[in-house]
């Protein structure tokens, strides 16, 4: 399902995961409606402290610079509010040295928190002398678009997530994490045909996609700031995946960041399954069914990675091309389409056998005898290359249907 503060379940998936974080507010020094990178200077030093020039250069979400004394260590504290879940950026700057220019510079991780007005504090100090200094920035509003956004793929355990972790699932667990990391962006812009972008980061991303080595329902889970996170349980109502299907599960939660609300949906899914032009088999319906299956073709385990023209639409794509064609997919059809013409041909000879002998019931004059072989040869040898294609057609690790 797919409500806010609630959990998206997807048969067959599983995914959860949440973050709370509580930050200070911003220095009660900070001047009132001071604008994005404004400086209010507060002043905490020794009576016998000299004051050293600290001059802010640069204060962004992200980055934090400034130019003081050369040799002046310094160090600096954030005031962000991080939302309910995903990543929360760090409190603490680490120390750093100004060099011979005077300048220090910190870069930190930015992760997708809700828009508004942060603080820093700045502290140096070299001999004797030393300052403090405060102030605000803005961080603006991101609206999270398929077209391009970012992914943090992990292994850690989920905070406010209660499940049983299994030892037994954690290889699972890390194999799965590790195709996911490395064909996410691949599959997703597959999925959305060329028109999506993600990037799997290490920090500072748009969601926090979280795989857990325990059973589950996976779900996407939104707070009410807009935040937002992703668990995936390796093994679900049927038991354990394998790395194919829960890469499947990724594809899914994501979609159900924008997918789907309305008429014909409940908890994120439709209700009715609708067929899409140029999907077949697994892909038929699109990504955002429930529920939604893999199916085997001996060792080869095919998972729904398309999204159906609806979901297109529910994605926000205004106007897109037809699913790319699947080599697999185009074989089959091509050997559907000849085995449907053989069989017409083998009816009508068929009927021209069964004609001869319902006339001819006691034997038949040499040249329709001789007609009458000759049409037996001919659907036989077709009958044989039919049967050859229908193998192959059944050898196929696809369903053209």
């Amino acid at each position: 399902m797919s409500r806010l503060n609630a959990r998206t379940h997807a048969a067959l998936f599983t995914a959860a995961f949440g973050l709370v974080v509580t930050c200070a507010a911003p220095p009660s020094t900070v001047v009132p409606g001071s604008g994005p990178g404004v400086d209010a200077t507060a002043t905490a030093v020794r009576p016998d402290a000299t004051p050293l020039p600290i001059s802010v250069t640069d204060v962004k979400y992200g980055l934090l610079a400034a130019r003081t004394a050369p040799g002046a260590r310094c160090e600096a504290t954030l005031q962000i509010a991080s939302g309910v879940y995903g990543d929360a950026p760090p409190g603490t700057l680490p120390t750093q040295t100004a060099g011979p220019d005077g300048l220090v510079t910190w870069t930190y991780s930015a992760p997708r928190v809700p828009s508004g007005t942060a603080g820093y504090t700045m502290r140096c100090q070299v001999d004797t002398a030393s300052q403090v200094k405060t102030g605000v920035f803005s961080i603006p509003t991101r609206p999270l678009a398929p077209t391009s956004f970012t992914v943090r793929v992990t292994t850690d355990a989920p905070p406010h997530e209660t499940f049983n972790p299994d030892p037994l699932l954690v290889p699972l667990r890390d194999a799965s994490a590790a195709r996911i990391k490395a064909t996410l962006a691949t599959e997703w812009r597959t999925a959305t045909r060329g028109l999506g972008s993600l990037q799997v980061v290490e920090g500072s991303a748009d969601i926090t996609l979280f795989v857990v080595a325990s059973k589950d329902t996976s779900h996407w889970i939104a707070g009410t700031d807009e935040s937002q996170q992703i668990v995936v349980f390796v093994s679900g109502e049927i038991g354990p995946r394998n790395v194919e299907n829960n890469v499947a599960v990724a594809l899914h939660e994501l979609g159900h960041i924008w997918c789907c609300h309305g008429p014909d949906t409940n908890d994120g899914h439709w209700l009715t399954k609708q067929a899409s032009p140029g999907l077949y088999g697994v892909d038929k319906y699109g990504l955002m069914t429930d529920p939604v299956t893999c199916v085997s073709f001996g060792a080869v385990l095919s998972c729904p990675n398309r999204f159906s023209d609806r979901e297109m639409l529910a994605l926000g794509f205004t106007s897109f091309p037809p699913p790319a064609p699947d080599p697999c997919i185009q074989q089959s059809l091509a050997l559907r389409s000849q085995i449907a013409s053989a069989r017409t041909t083998l009816a009508k000879l068929e009927s021209q056998i069964r004609a001869i002998e319902v006339q001819y019931p006691g034997g038949a004059p040499p040249a329709v005898y001789n007609s009458y072989v000759s049409l037996i040869a001919q659907y036989n040898a077709l009958n044989d290359q039919t049967n050859a294609k229908i193998g192959q057609l059944n050898g196929l690790p696809c369903d053209s249907s």
